[in-house]
């Protein structure tokens, strides 16, 4: 976990302020007022107070990637500056929680720590506190976090938030295995409010999704009506030759979708030139076949006119028998 120090915390420690002022430099972050992480060990003096937490082997360090998913990283370490400031009580949830979980969100659409507890639904700077009292059978014990259960987590997401936000996150679970759709649908009590949105997110996820990217493709799909488009679908020409396993296939018409989700490439045991190698050379089989392809990146997926030309593929090309 994130090692969140205050201000009052480095001056214990011994931390004088020519100190803090060097490693707010190198190897101290100021996240919010009066609350730093420590985002590297190093072997300078002024870490010298802090040596012992930034080299406990439980100690981890905020990660940069220079995209989206930076996103994500800097709202982790916000639910870390807030564990200390928690009510009796009080437990991280919904995205939130989904981090604590380990899943990887698509869209965050906000960057506010999400805390529920029972009391009136609060809006604070940084904070969003729902209003939802909790048995203990919905609260996990096993992090160091005190957190609601997968289940209940992915229950409030699909909730609260966007079918672009919920939808990876389900699909994520199921296809670890840590749940099943009856797990959430079970938490979806009659009459309460954006249940019909949570039910059509259970419904439109799926383990067969190999990446955030591709649940919100599948989402897109239902939002401009685009039918027919199975997931993780092996392609072979009309006389049996492997072409490769699309990302999204028509059941009928030869049109192929695939989706280059972020870091797709870099997942290739062999590195992104090799990868990017054998992607080119299926886009060129899939086109030699008769196939209408589409190479959507994560900015395509919000983009309008990319499904509104999908659909009118389907439309036009040739229905054909692709096993």
């Amino acid at each position: 976990m994130f090692q969140v120090l205050t201000a009052q915390q480095l001056r214990g420690l011994g931390m004088s302020r020519r100190q803090l002022a060097d490693a707010k430099r190198c190897c101290l972050r100021l996240v919010r007022k009066g609350h730093y992480v420590i985002r590297k060990s190093c072997d300078d003096s002024h870490h010298g107070p802090i040596r012992g937490l930034s080299t406990d082997h439980d100690t981890s360090f905020p990660k940069t990637f220079g995209d989206l998913r930076d996103e994500a990283e800097e709202l982790r370490v916000q639910i870390a500056c807030r564990l200390g400031e928690l009510l009796p009580g009080d437990v991280f949830s919904n995205v939130s929680a989904a981090l604590i979980h380990c899943l990887d969100p698509a869209v965050l659409e906000s960057s506010k720590v999400e805390i529920s507890r029972n009391s009136p639904t609060r809006n604070y700077d940084g904070v969003f506190i729902y209003s939802r009292r909790l048995p203990p059978e919905q609260v996990s014990s096993e992090f160091a976090y005190p957190v609601t259960t997968l289940p209940r987590t992915l229950a409030d997401v699909a909730l609260d938030r966007s079918l672009e936000v919920s939808v990876p996150l389900i699909s994520q679970a199921l296809r670890s295995g840590e749940v099943d759709r009856a797990d959430i649908t079970d938490l979806l009590a009659k009459g309460q409010r954006g249940r019909r949105r949570a039910l059509l997110a259970v419904d439109l996820s799926s383990a067969e999704y190999e990446s955030p990217a591709e649940a919100v493709c599948a989402v897109k799909f239902h939002r401009f009506g685009v039918t027919g488009m199975v997931p993780q679908v092996d392609t072979f020409t009309e006389s049996g030759k492997f072409i490769g396993r699309n990302d999204f296939r028509h059941k009928s018409a030869a049109v192929a979708v695939e989706v280059h989700g972020l870091g797709k490439f870099y997942l290739n045991p062999h590195g992104p030139d090799e990868a990017a190698k054998l992607s080119h050379q299926r886009n060129m089989d899939l086109l030699n076949a008769g196939f209408k392809v589409f190479n959507l990146s994560f900015g395509d997926l919000f983009r309008p006119r990319i499904f509104a030309a999908i659909e009118r593929a389907i439309e036009t090309t040739d229905q054909r028998k692709t096993g």
